[in-house]
C-alpha cells in the first residue's frame, strides 16, 4: 500500500543539531551512532528536549561518496557554546510528508513513492529532505516503527 502523501505547513524549530559524515554502506550505522551521540551530549549539557529526534540530509546521498548529514532534537531555548552541538533554526515553511510504517531498512518505498508524488505533480523540491523518529527501536517493535519524512516544497502552478 503506498503510503498517503499530504502538503503541510510546519513551523519553524529551535533545534539543537550534531553534524555527520556518512556514507550508503554505512548509514544504518552512523545513524544510530550519531543519534546515541546527540542523546548523551543533550542531556550532558542538560538540554531540554521538546520533540522527536530529526534527521536532515542536507546532501545528495552518493553512491560510492560520503556525505553531510545532521541529526538534530527541538530544544526549549538555544545556546551559545558547546563544543559539538550547533544551535540553530530548522526552517518552517511547505512541506510534502508522508509517514512511514515499519521497519528503516524499508524506508526507501516511501521515498519512492513521494519523488514518484513530486514527478506526477510537477512539483519541485526546495530544500533537504528530513526525516523525524516519531518512536525508537528502543520503545515499539520494528514492525510499529513510525518516520515522518517532509520535503520542503515549492507547489506547481497550473
Amino acid at each position: 500500500m503506498s503510503p498517503k502523501i499530504t502538503v503541510e505547513t510546519v513551523a519553524t524549530q529551535l533545534v539543537a543539531g550534531l553534524d555527520f559524515a556518512t556514507t550508503t554502506a554505512t548509514l544504518p550505522a552512523d545513524m544510530a551512532a550519531a543519534i546515541d551521540d546527540l542523546r548523551a551530549r543533550t542531556a550532558d549539557a542538560h538540554l531540554a528536549t521538546t520533540g522527536p529526534i530529526i534527521a536532515v540530509y542536507a546532501e545528495e546521498m552518493r553512491p560510492n561518496l560520503p556525505w553531510a548529514c545532521e541529526v538534530c532534537v527541538p530544544v526549549a531555548e538555544a545556546f551559545v557554546e558547546h563544543p559539538t552541538l550547533r544551535s540553530h533554526e530548522l526552517p518552517g515553511g511547505v512541506v510534502a510528508t508522508a509517514t512511514h510504517a515499519g521497519s528503516y531498512t524499508d524506508l526507501k518505498a516511501t521515498y519512492s513513492a513521494i519523488f514518484d508524488w513530486f514527478a506526477e505533480h510537477g512539483h519541485t523540491y526546495a530544500g533537504a529532505p528530513r526525516e523525524i523518529y516519531l518512536n525508537s527501536p528502543a520503545d515499539v517493535a520494528e514492525d510499529q516503527l513510525l518516520t515522518r519524512i517532509e520535503f520542503p516544497v515549492v507547489l506547481a502552478s497550473f
